[in-house]
């Protein structure tokens, strides 16, 4: 979400609705980033079971347990005198609030569902030893020594490399906010 206020132009970061801080620092999306990765797994079954549960709200839905309206008698008064619900009405604003909260879910689902295709593609633009780096170290929870020795290089080599992998995955992800201005490419039409 972007935000701009007098002429400067920040990021914000959204959890669950809320704002949770601004996003400043260019360590704060590259650690924005590996919280993804490290997160991957849980937030796809996270995704997966607010599917569910909207699909599970819409059956009960369309079960329909129709109530059958109760002739009612309110007297003389225009409004019908009574600030409470009756059963139908009672009924009607169960059902609604159940659609809302099946929509709720869908949101919840597509909000996660587009973080993890954003990971996705900014993994695929990277080359081959920087994923297996990433994936090894995020997805199969291997250490960077085994990663390295896998490879045949160094302890240091492997670490350096995966770090450098993840902040040009923030790049990809939250484009030219998140990269420094020392590391951002300009280019001049001449």
């Amino acid at each position: 979400m972007m935000i701009c206020q007098g002429g400067n132009v920040s990021l914000w970061l959204l959890c669950g609705g809320d704002i949770v801080k601004e996003l400043k620092e260019y360590n704060d999306y590259v650690e924005i980033v590996k919280r993804y990765l490290s997160q991957y797994g849980r937030m796809q079954g996270t995704a997966e079971s607010m599917r569910m549960r909207a699909k599970t709200i819409r059956e009960e839905l369309s079960e329909g347990f129709d109530i059958a309206a109760p002739i009612s008698k309110y007297g003389d008064q225009v409004g019908g005198g009574s600030p409470e619900l009756n059963a139908v009405e009672a009924a009607a604003d169960r059902r609604a609030k159940k659609a809302k909260m099946a929509a709720w879910c869908d949101a919840q689902a597509d909000a996660i569902e587009h973080r993890l295709e954003l990971v996705d593609h900014a993994l695929s633009c990277l080359d081959e030893r920087e994923q297996y780096l990433v994936r090894g170290y995020y997805f199969e929870r291997k250490t960077w020594v085994e990663l390295a020795m896998d490879l045949y290089l160094s302890e240091t080599w492997a670490r350096k490399t995966g770090g450098r992998a993840v902040k040009t995955m923030a790049a990809i992800i939250f484009g030219e906010d998140a990269v420094p201005e020392q590391m951002a490419f300009h280019f001049a039409v001449l």
